[in-house]
């Protein structure tokens, strides 16, 4: 994991500092900062010509997050690490208004463990089961690449100065689902009520393998 998080970082770095040296020999290079659905983080900008640019960014999130599947509570983390690389076209000349689209790099994960209900039980595929040992964990992990479209404001290099930036659009990933449970939860519940559990948690975040991206920011332009 700490691996993945270096590659992550590494890339969307490396992206940042190779837009940043072209943008000095293109005579304007453009840093903003920003936040949204993707969560915070930092960004550089470079025109190719009068019509197209590019801009590469860095941002992240974590917070808590509960969900129920087959009647069980998990309680977890969810953790959004990207980086960005896009190609912006500017189809009016006067206007800052772009089409958008690249991908995401990123090392977004959920990881939950379940919670006993009131009688002090876990529900696996059909069957209760007494918590009797470490609890049964779940963990949803997206593509390290996903692609993304959209719409959105900013990065034209109009004049120098603060500026604002403006991004809505989708990124497309199927979630995947890793179910563990203990050892010890094997004498009280059968392997096929496990992989009914996995499949009923994956059933869940199925749903979400359309992101929506909404990001505001503010630029400066040397």
């Amino acid at each position: 994991m700490v691996k993945v998080k270096r590659q992550v970082k590494g890339a969307a770095a490396a992206a940042i500092a190779a837009l940043a040296a072209l943008g000095g020999a293109a005579h304007a290079q453009e840093v903003y900062v920003h936040g949204g659905t993707l969560g915070a983080g930092i960004g550089a900008a470079m025109p190719i010509n009068s019509w197209t640019g590019v801009h590469a960014e860095f941002e992240g999130l974590g917070f808590s997050h509960s969900f129920n599947v087959n009647e069980n509570q998990y309680d977890g983390h969810l953790k959004l690490l990207q980086g960005g690389l896009y190609l912006d076209v500017f189809p009016f000349r006067s206007s800052g208004f772009r089409l958008t689209a690249g991908a995401l790099i990123n090392d977004d994960e959920l990881s939950a463990h379940a919670v006993p209900n009131a009688q002090g039980n876990y529900k696996i595929g059909d069957d209760y089961v007494p918590a009797v040992g470490p609890a049964p964990s779940a963990t949803v992990t997206l593509p390290r690449v996903m692609p993304y479209v959209g719409i959105g404001y900013g990065h034209k290099p109009v004049s120098k100065g603060f500026g604002l930036t403006f991004d809505v659009g989708v990124a497309y990933g199927r979630p995947r689902t890793h179910y563990n449970v203990p050892a010890i939860y094997s004498m009280f519940t059968t392997q096929a009520n496990i992989d009914e559990q996995e499949q009923k948690i994956n059933d869940k975040v199925e749903r979400y393998k359309i992101y929506p991206v909404v990001q505001l920011g503010v630029s400066y332009r040397f």
